[in-house]
């Protein structure tokens, strides 16, 4: 009797190896034919695809995020002084501004719109009047790898900064121009002459470099012309200097505001918050309730745990009585299943993570396939403004997603586990 006893299931420990071999058995097919095994097999498909989907998003989403922030923050200063056509001292004030620690560099920028035309057809341009020295520390721009034809040794050589002018790789090719070509720019606002205000200004520049940054918005509008060219071009039209400031820290502007409003002289100053800010502020929302969204996606197919383990305990009624009858108790029963449900929430995790993970990592070639599949262009550079799809997984989002879906699949088990441990023996062998 005493060894009897001692082969009986209450002799083991929670969560022994016996429950867990009786929970994977009960994944299987059963006596009545192969329905509770499909049901299993769709509630792990679904928590994969789910879980998947959802990293693929919101990699794609922080991919966009970090992207966009890294080139604006790179072709766009951090802080601005505005000069409001006072010009006075500021090559002075400049000096004051980089005395402060953390500065990395402060240059005049005057920026203005104008209409560049070549015997191809015209565009709308942005001009960004810059000194060589400084548009050369922008790496995005300069950079060999960003330099499709020309170079800037000449940029801003010759009286007033001379007629040479960096375009856009987009913009070039709307345009029809290469390094060496010309391109007319005209603007609002002429020189003042005898009968009156000539209303608009033209003048004909050569291309002295094409780069492309892999941003089509910038590539298609953005125009770089020498700082004293551009403060001649442009006097009559009312455009604005002002003092573009980069620092070591973007993300940490506000701790240099203070000194430089001590030495700029009451005038107005601005930073990258207020002009890309708002755009990056909804980005965030976006992305917060597109990752509401796709949790309760995940919620809901983890909820098809609990159809499978239903069917299960019913199918196994007699299974369970036989259980209770040779000393098994009600924990040990609910931990069979409660393990049950569980093994499918934990497989369908880990690997809806692996199939996340690796469409990621292989994003380019997987939608260059479906482009080339589907005979259309998915990713539209001229819409995303992105040449590839720009995807980041991070591994903290990684893990609250993982956590999310073994949390509702372990919540999901609860209930049917609850009722099979609540089964009367007695009554469930009476009907076998």
């Amino acid at each position: 009797m005493a060894s009897q006893s001692a082969t009986r299931p209450s002799s083991t420990s929670p969560f022994s190896f016996f429950e867990w071999m009786v929970a994977r058995r009960y994944l299987g097919a059963t006596r009545s034919g192969k329905g509770v095994s499909l049901i299993s097999i769709i509630a792990f498909v679904g928590i994969m695809l789910a879980v998947a989907v959802l990293i693929i998003v919101m990699s794609v989403m922080q991919g966009f995020r970090a992207k966009l922030l890294e080139q604006m923050l790179g072709l766009n200063g951090h802080i601005f002084v505005q000069l409001d056509g006072d010009t006075a001292g500021m090559d002075d004030l400049i000096a004051d501004i980089l005395s402060i620690p953390g500065v990395k560099n402060a240059a005049p920028l005057l920026q203005a719109p104008a209409y560049a035309t070549t015997p191809v057809g015209g565009e709308v341009a942005l001009v960004r009047g810059m000194r060589h020295d400084d548009l050369m520390q922008i790496g995005d721009i300069t950079a060999p790898e960003n330099t499709l034809s020309g170079s800037y040794e000449d940029f801003g050589v010759g009286d007033y900064g001379g007629n040479r002018i960096a375009v856009g790789a987009r913009l070039a090719a709307a345009l029809g121009v290469e390094a060496g070509d010309g391109v007319t720019l005209t603007t609002n606002g002429g020189s003042e002459t005898a009968f009156g205000r000539i209303p608009v200004r033209s003048k004909t520049y050569v291309v002295g470099a094409v780069f492309e940054v892999d941003n089509s918005q910038y590539d298609s509008t953005i125009i770089f012309m020498p700082f004293e060219q551009a403060r001649l071009f442009f006097q009559a039209s009312g455009a604005s200097e002002q003092i573009e400031i980069r620092v070591d820290d973007p993300d940490g502007f506000a701790q240099y505001v203070p000194p430089i409003e001590a030495i700029a002289d009451g005038r107005r100053m601005t930073d990258w918050t207020r002009i890309i800010g708002p755009y990056f502020d909804a980005l965030k929302i976006e992305r917060n309730v597109m990752r509401l969204i796709l949790m309760l996606i995940v919620a809901v197919a983890a909820l098809n745990i609990i159809t499978g383990l239903v069917m299960l305990v019913k199918d196994k009624t007699g299974d369970i009585a036989i259980l209770r009858t040779m000393g098994a108790t009600q924990g040990a029963v609910m931990r069979i299943f409660f393990l049950s449900g569980a093994l499918i929430g934990i497989l369908g995790t880990f690997a809806g993570v692996a199939l996340g993970a690796l469409f990621v990592t292989y994003i380019d070639p997987i939608e260059n396939l479906l482009s080339r599949l589907l005979n259309m262009e998915i990713f539209n550079a001229e819409i995303y403004f992105f040449q590839n799809i720009p995807a980041e997984m991070q591994l903290g989002e990684v893990a609250t997603i993982a956590g999310w879906a073994l949390f509702m699949s372990f919540i999901s088990t609860i209930f049917p586990a609850w009722r099979a441990a609540r089964l009367d023996p007695v009554e469930a062998l009476r009907y076998e």
